[in-house]
């Protein structure tokens, strides 16, 4: 059985961390990246693989957007999958166990589950640089377990699942910084939703990943945005560490 890589990441550090297993496996693998929109639009049928599922944390839960495409648009046969979330530094609560329940309703048992710290994407001062060598080192020691495993695992986490993220009302999202000029064309690219180009802030999904890729260009000023940044930059500082989740 081969791997393919399921990934979902604004700011590529989700994705990073699937590669690592994939390239450490020493087996063939090939990459479907969900993040753009456009991505999203077709749907995708699995056959004979292990899929190595890989998305960040927001808020304890899968990203709505992701979740609701694995719901709507996925479908397998002969298929296993394990899963890794990327979480800033805080908490992933209960997004394994939303995703082992949307992987175990399109028929695909869980083998295997890592939860990774990463840099938090609203802060480069929460989860600086991770993730780093402690971090790879459970990525590795996920792929030397992968090859020829079948056990299922069940990860930690709550059900019924804790409360999605509060949508922002009113809506905000990144500006440019002082007066007039527009973005380059890095940030469109990597803007999950469209909500850049669209000038729509009732679609962005605050992953910040325009705003590392900006050239310090774009700035997210709302006061909500910069209480709760605050507030993660003063509580989270201690190192969470990244775990392993195996049968």
């Amino acid at each position: 059985m081969n791997y393919t890589l399921l990934t979902f990441s604004p700011t590529g550090q989700s994705k990073a961390c699937a590669l690592a297993v994939a390239k450490a496996t020493k087996q063939e693998f090939i990459e479907v990246d969900v993040t753009h929109f456009l991505q999203r639009k077709k749907p995708l049928a699995f056959f004979n693989t292990t899929l190595i599922v890989a998305f960040p944390v927001y808020g304890g839960r899968v990203p709505r957007l992701f979740a609701e495409y694995i719901k709507e648009q996925v479908t397998c046969t002969n298929c296993n999958a394990l899963a890794i979330a990327s979480f800033g530094n805080r908490a992933f609560e209960d997004a394994l166990v939303e995703m082992e329940d949307l992987l175990l309703a399109k028929g695909m048992p869980l083998i295997g589950a890592a939860s990774i710290g990463c840099q938090h994407s609203y802060s480069d001062k929460v989860g600086s640089k991770r993730p780093d060598i402690e971090d790879f080192q459970i990525l590795d020691r996920l792929a030397v377990y992968l090859n020829g495993k079948t056990k299922t695992v069940h990860p930690p986490g709550n059900r019924p699942y804790k409360s999605s993220m509060l949508i922002a009302d009113p809506p905000y999202m990144p500006t440019i910084k002082g007066k007039g000029g527009t973005p380059n064309s890095h940030c469109y690219a990597v803007c999950p939703t469209g909500s850049l180009a669209k000038g729509d802030p009732s679609l962005c999904i605050h992953c910040c990943a325009c705003i590392q890729v900006s050239n310090n260009e774009l700035v997210m000023d709302s006061p909500k945005f910069v209480n709760v940044t605050k507030h993660l930059e003063e509580t989270c500082q201690k190192r969470v560490d990244s775990a392993l989740y195996l049968p």
